[in-house]
C-alpha cells in the first residue's frame, strides 16, 4: 500500500511540474494577413477602388472570343445530318442529306482552311522535265491529315455477332512533269506543268484490313475528305451514297463509274474493285497545261472527275535564283563575248571575225587552245589568250593580251583588259631555249619564247603544253568551252558543271554553233536544246534543265533555231519546280 501511495505521489507531481512550465511559454504571434494587389476594373471591386477609379469596377470582363477550327466546321455540318440506326441505314437507300446551300458549294474554301503539300522531298526537288513520281509517289495521312485520313468500321448482326476492321487512304501521283515551251491557248512561251492525254494524273486507293466491305453495309467510311454511307458492297462493286456532300459514288471492277448517275468513261476513270480494296486511277482527258500561278481543276471541264472538292494541284513556277548573263553580241561583221567572271570582272572579249571566219578579229587571234608542245609557238604578237588556274569548278580564268616581245631586254609586256600592262622576264635565246614563268593566282604558267615574237604558253596551269583546251569559267561556274574552229563554222559549249545539277553526275552541255551568218542552237542529239518562239515576236526561247535560259534575237529562224545575238541568263544555283498538292483540311 505505500509503495501504491508513493507512485500516485509522485505522477501527480509531474502533472503539476508540466502545467508550471507550459503556463512560462509565450503565446505565439498571429500571422498578419496576406494583402493582395487589385487591379482597377478586374470585377473585384474594393472600397478603395470604388472610391478611385474612373472606371466602373462592377463590370465584369469580356469572355475570351471562342475560336472557331476547321474540325469545328467539319463537326457542325456533320451534326446537321440525322444519325440512322444501323437497320435504319440499311433500309435507307438514298439517305437525305439537308438541302443545306453551305453543302452544296464548288469548294471548301469558304469553310476550312488551305493546306498544301510540296513536290519535294529530303534528297530530292522537282526539277524541270522531272517527273512528279520521281520526286514524290505516295501521300498518305501523314501529309494530308483529313483528306486521305484512315479509320475503323465496326458493326454487330445477330447472325454473326460484332465485326471491325481498319482501313487506310493513300494517293499517288502516277506522271507529269513542269517543262519549258509554248502554250498552244495562250501562245505565250513560258514554264508549265504537263499532263499528256491519258496519262495517269491521280491514283487513290482505298484499303480495308480485316473485313470485307459486305460486312459493313451502312457503316460510315471517309474517302477523299468526305463522310460516305457505305450502301452496298460485293466483290466487284462499290456503292457510297454521301454524308458531309450531296455526292453518290457508284464503282464498278473494270467497268465505268458513276457520279450522281452520270456515267464517267473508263477512258477517264480506270476503276479496280475487290471485295476489300478500291483503286481508281484519273486520266488525263485531254493535254493539260497548267500555267504559273493557276490550278489543275482550271483545266478540268468537269472537275468532278476527281471524286472529291477537296483536292487539287497547283503550279506557282519555278523557284527565283540570281543569274548572270553570258553574251554573244554580234556587230557588223565580228562577235565579242562578254562575260563576269569568277572574281566579278567583267571581260569584252574579241570572239569572232566572220568574213573570213576567224577567232578573235581580222588582225589577231583568240587562242583558247595550248600548242601541241612547247615548240608550237600558238600566240602571236596582240594576241589574246585564255588562261585558269587548272580548276574547272570554282575556277579562275583571266584573258591576257601579249603586247610586245622584246629580245634585247629580255622583257615580255602583257596585259590583262581587266586591269593593267605589266613585264614578264625571260632567259635564253628565243627559238632555241628561252623561257619565262607566269605566275597568276599563285599557279605558275610554264611559257617557251619563240623567234617572230611569238610565244607557247601552257594555258590551264597543269604544268604541261600539250594541246589542252581552256574554258572560260563564269561568275556561277558556268563554262565557256570553244571546242573547234574551223573555215566555216566555230563550235562552242555551255557547260553547266555535275556538281551545280541535283543528284546527277553528268554536266549538262548546250552546243552552238557560230557561222557567216550567225548563231545556231543544236537542235537534237547530245547538247541539244529545243528552242520556242512567242507569237510574233522576233526571239527565240529555251531553258535548261538547271533552268538557264537562252534568248536569241535578230533574224530568228525557229526551225534552224538561227539568230544573231545570244543572250544566257545562267542562275548561280538550279532552279526547281514549285508544284503543291492543295487540300481543304
Amino acid at each position: 500500500m505505500r509503495r501504491t501511495a508513493l507512485r500516485i505521489a509522485l505522477l501527480f507531481s509531474l502533472i503539476c511540474l508540466a502545467l508550471a512550465i507550459a503556463s512560462c511559454t509565450p503565446k505565439a504571434t498571429p500571422p498578419e494577413p496576406v494583402s493582395y494587389p487589385s487591379v482597377c476594373g478586374d470585377g473585384l471591386c474594393t472600397a478603395d477602388e470604388l472610391a478611385t477609379c474612373e472606371v466602373d469596377c462592377n463590370l465584369n470582363l469580356e469572355p475570351e472570343p471562342k475560336i472557331i477550327t476547321s474540325a469545328d466546321v467539319l463537326e457542325e455540318m456533320r451534326s446537321r445530318v440525322r444519325n440512322y440506326t444501323p437497320e435504319e441505314r440499311i433500309e435507307q437507300s438514298n439517305p437525305v442529306v439537308i438541302e443545306d446551300q453551305d453543302l452544296m458549294v464548288k469548294s471548301f474554301a469558304s469553310y476550312l482552311p488551305e493546306t498544301g503539300f510540296r513536290v519535294a522531298s529530303r534528297n530530292n526537288l522537282l526539277g524541270l522535265d522531272e517527273s512528279l513520281n520521281k520526286v514524290v509517289c505516295t501521300l498518305s495521312k501523314f501529309q494530308l491529315r483529313e483528306v486521305l485520313k484512315g479509320g475503323a468500321l465496326r458493326s454487330n448482326t445477330f447472325a454473326f455477332g460484332p465485326r471491325a476492321a481498319a482501313y487506310e487512304q493513300f494517293m499517288r501521283l502516277r506522271s507529269g512533269k513542269v517543262i519549258f515551251g509554248v502554250d498552244d491557248e495562250t501562245e505565250l512561251v513560258t514554264t508549265y506543268l504537263l499532263f499528256k492525254e491519258e496519262d495517269p494524273v491521280i491514283e487513290y486507293d482505298l484499303v480495308l484490313q480485316g473485313g470485307i466491305f459486305k460486312f459493313f453495309e451502312g457503316e460510315k467510311i471517309n474517302f477523299l475528305g468526305h463522310e460516305y454511307y457505305i450502301e452496298s458492297a460485293s466483290n466487284t462493286s462499290l456503292k457510297l451514297v454521301g454524308v458531309s456532300t450531296p455526292d453518290t459514288l457508284l464503282f464498278r471492277d473494270q467497268r465505268e463509274a458513276w457520279i450522281n448517275d452520270d456515267t464517267v468513261s473508263d477512258d477517264i476513270l480506270k476503276v479496280n474493285v475487290s471485295s476489300y480494296f478500291l483503286r481508281v486511277v484519273v486520266l488525263a482527258p485531254e493535254d493539260i497545261r497548267i500555267l504559273p500561278g493557276t490550278s489543275l481543276t482550271d483545266y478540268l471541264r468537269k472537275p468532278e472527275i476527281l471524286l472529291t472538292n477537296r483536292l487539287d494541284i497547283d503550279y506557282e513556277g519555278l523557284t527565283e535564283a540570281p543569274s548572270y548573263e553570258i553574251k554573244f553580241d554580234k556587230g557588223n561583221d565580228k562577235y565579242r563575248l562578254i562575260v563576269v567572271t569568277n572574281q566579278n570582272i567583267t571581260y569584252s572579249i574579241p570572239l569572232a571575225y566572220l568574213d573570213p571566219l576567224n577567232m578573235g578579229s581580222d588582225d589577231y587571234d583568240l587562242v583558247y587552245k595550248e600548242g601541241d608542245d612547247g615548240s608550237d609557238y600558238v600566240v602571236n604578237e596582240k594576241d589574246y589568250f585564255l588562261i585558269t588556274n587548272n580548276k574547272e569548278y570554282n575556277g579562275l580564268t583571266n584573258v591576257l593580251r601579249l603586247i610586245k616581245v622584246d629580245e634585247e631586254d629580255h622583257l615580255l609586256l602583257f596585259e590583262d583588259p581587266a586591269f593593267e600592262k605589266f613585264y614578264v622576264y625571260f632567259k635564253g635565246k628565243p627559238g632555241l631555249n628561252a623561257t619565262a614563268d607566269l605566275i597568276v593566282h599563285n599557279v605558275m604558267h610554264k611559257i617557251r619564247v619563240g623567234k617572230n615574237q611569238s610565244i607557247s604558253i601552257d594555258l590551264n596551269g597543269d604544268g604541261n603544253i600539250g594541246g589542252d583546251i581552256v574554258p572560260i569559267i563564269t561568275a556561277g561556274n558556268a563554262r565557256v568551252r570553244i571546242n573547234h574552229d574551223y573555215s566555216d563554222e566555230i563550235n562552242i559549249s555551255i557547260i553547266t558543271p555535275k556538281q551545280l545539277r541535283e543528284n546527277n553526275n553528268t554536266d549538262l552541255e548546250v552546243n552552238l554553233l557560230i557561222t557567216r551568218d550567225g548563231i545556231q542552237i543544236q537542235k537534237s542529239g547530245k547538247g541539244s536544246l529545243e528552242m520556242s518562239q512567242e507569237q510574233g515576236k522576233e526571239v527565240l526561247l529555251g531553258m535548261t534543265e538547271y533552268g538557264a535560259l537562252f534568248i536569241l534575237k535578230g533574224e530568228v529562224d525557229e526551225d534552224d533555231q538561227t539568230g544573231e545575238d545570244l543572250i544566257i541568263q545562267h542562275p548561280i544555283v538550279q532552279r526547281f519546280a514549285d508544284v503543291i498538292i492543295k487540300a481543304y483540311e
